[in-house]
């Protein structure tokens, strides 16, 4: 008798069917309908960052420079022979290499602390960090000592006049004459030989400092602090009436270029300078939609012969000016490739960053790459926007926060392929956070961060209590556990609106020791965050190589595992729920991430 496969009937029929799911790797989408999500987006993302093959809860922070006394806002690296880590907290500026408890300060009495630094490298290999900020005087660090020398002609000063605060100041110099001080500030300071220093400390109002030179006077220098540093001539910028009003600066072709603040003047110095006399570059006459130029960049354009470098200006009304050259004072070297109209950019200097050969500018309409804004009309740029796959949501931010917080920031972290946008702390302690390879975006939650830097392939970020956290390490939030949840996408498994009842959920998951992860089924466009544990933490570490014992030693977070947990919900939509709860140390991470699964079902409403 020959056996035959048994026929499906109604009564044999499957009445539980399984459907599988895959991880939202297209990222977090709020640019289309919730019943029509893609499968492979994300309702909602927080904390897990889509790779290309997962989505991977993001490691933690650390706190690791301490006692800046005021919000950071500005990270400071510094790459040359001697690499170094600074950061900027109220009036002041810290050597935070070392990290741990800071310091005295490496700069102080500043009037701001967020800055627009550019490091810079001349012919004789010497690099230089150039920082303006639109209230004090430019700061200059050589690798060694943030120079400070506010005299110019110094060698053989001549009697001059100097813009200063109601800050302490150090006078110097060599030789056998005087200076005599007027306006804010009466005194005098008398030579006492060729080859003897001489200093005074005092403390002016705020206003103009005259110096009057009698005989010989040499090497002179006259410096913010209590303590006469060695002698560098001087880091002045001069052509402009007050180098103070410079708010913005950038490197392009071998010259550095600043913004005068609330103006449409760009100035710039002598090829390879970094201090000295400044050209004035009017570009108010090539600006249709009127404003004050904010921001400065480099976009680089690939052409027939190569690439060529272009300047780009934008103005707060979001008018996008490009030059092309080197030479401004050269006709045949200089040239206005175009403007070009876009969105109001969010904060101010930190709107625009390099991204390879393109330049991306944040805007009320979205993150628009320049290639794209050269092209389309700005009513049509925000389909190009990078962030097209969250509009909405980026809309609504912007509307609620508004555009002019210092604390909007665009920076990137390359090691790791994220692309960072700062919220202001207004709406929380949030970030948008978007893969640079695949273009999927999620929300970082958690890290109350008010500006953003890298160093050494590291990542870090300031925040409001004068602290410099490194972001992407470790197994905690400081001590807190780092909470992560994805809700996949809505799915009605081709059954219209009739209802469904969620057995069971499957995840296939990497999941590490220090990590608590759950899974459930949300229902009807509503999000439920789950209960049912997938696994809990192991007691034991994670085994290391050489130690371990084969057959025997785990080594967890690395291995794909199967898992389920009971989910129980109706409705016409599901989507699947995943939480994961990370707590380990600080000195190493847990791998909490999620590749797929599968949702056992019953059509219709549970009896």
């Amino acid at each position: 008798m020959t056996r035959q496969v048994a026929r499906v009937t109604a009564r044999t029929a499957r009445v539980s069917p399984s459907k599988d799911w895959v991880a939202p790797t297209g990222g977090w989408r709020t640019d289309v309908e919730m019943a029509d999500m893609p499968a492979d987006a994300a309702f909602q993302l927080d904390n897990f960052f889509p790779e290309a093959n997962r989505v991977r809860a993001r490691y933690g922070f650390l706190a690791f420079a301490t006692g800046l006394g005021a919000d950071v806002k500005t990270i400071i690296p510094y790459a040359g022979v001697s690499n170094r880590l600074f950061a900027a907290a109220g009036d002041k500026i810290f050597d935070i290499t070392a990290g741990g408890a800071v310091g005295t300060a490496a700069v102080s009495g500043m009037a701001s602390a967020h800055w627009s630094v550019q490091q810079y490298t001349n012919p004789a290999g010497q690099e230089y960090l150039r920082l303006v900020n639109g209230l004090d005087t430019p700061l200059l660090y050589n690798g060694t000592t943030w120079t400070n020398n506010l005299l110019v002609g110094t060698a053989t000063l001549a009697t001059q006049n100097v813009a200063v605060k109601n800050v302490p100041y150090t006078l110097s110099f060599f030789g056998t004459g005087s200076v005599t001080l007027s306006g804010a500030f009466a005194g005098v300071l008398n030579g006492t030989g060729v080859g003897n220093r001489v200093t005074l400390t005092f403390t002016p109002a705020a206003g103009t400092l005259t110096l009057t030179v009698a005989g010989s006077v040499t090497n002179a220098q006259l410096e913010t602090g209590s303590v006469a540093t060695p002698y560098v001539s001087s880091t002045m910028i001069t052509g402009i009436s007050d180098p103070s009003l410079l708010i913005a600066v950038t490197a392009y072709r071998s010259r550095l270029w600043f913004i005068e603040k609330n103006s449409t003047n760009v100035w710039y110095l002598a090829t390879d300078a970094v201090s000295g006399a400044a050209t004035v570059l009017p570009v108010g006459g090539n600006m249709k939609y009127g404003g004050t130029l904010v921001s400065i960049n480099v976009w680089t354009i690939p052409v027939s012969t190569g690439l060529q470098q272009c300047l780009v200006l934008m103005s707060s009304e979001g008018e996008i000016i490009v030059f092309q050259g080197s030479d401004p004072s050269s006709s045949t070297n200089w040239g206005l490739i175009g403007t070009f109209k876009l969105g109001r950019p969010l904060g101010t200097d930190r709107c625009m960053l390099s991204v390879g050969a393109d330049l991306a500018i944040m805007t009320t309409d979205g993150i628009v790459p320049i290639t794209k804004a050269v092209q389309l009309d700005r009513g049509a740029t925000s389909l190009g926007a990078i962030t097209a796959k969250i509009g909405p949501t980026w809309r609504e931010t912007v509307a609620t926060i508004g555009t002019t917080s210092d604390q909007w920031q665009l920076s990137s972290f390359p090691a790791r392929q994220m692309a960072i946008v700062n919220l202001p702390s207004s709406f929380g302690p949030y970030q948008y956070v978007m893969n640079t390879e695949t273009g999927a975006w999620c929300r970082f939650v958690g890290m109350g961060a008010s500006c953003w830097g890298t160093w050494q392939d590291r990542l870090f970020f300031g925040s409001s209590d004068g602290t410099v956290c490194e972001a992407e390490v470790g197994a905690t939030d400081n001590g807190v556990a780092i909470d992560a949840l994805m809700v996949g996408a809505w799915n009605r498994y081709g059954d219209g609106l009739s209802t469904k009842f969620s057995k069971l959920i499957g995840v296939t998951a990497q999941i590490g020791v220090s990590t608590l992860m759950y899974a459930g089924i949300s229902v009807d466009y509503e999000t439920k965050v789950p209960t049912a544990l997938l696994s809990s933490v192991e007691n034991s570490g994670a085994a290391k190589w050489g130690t371990a014992i084969w057959g025997v030693s785990k080594f967890p977070g690395v291995s794909l595992v199967r898992k389920f947990a009971s989910a129980g919900g109706a409705g016409s939509a599901l989507a699947p729920t995943i939480r994961a709860l990370i707590s380990g140390t600080s000195g190493s991470v847990s791998e909490a991430a999620v590749v797929g699964g599968s949702v056992l079902y019953e059509k219709g409403a549970p009896i």
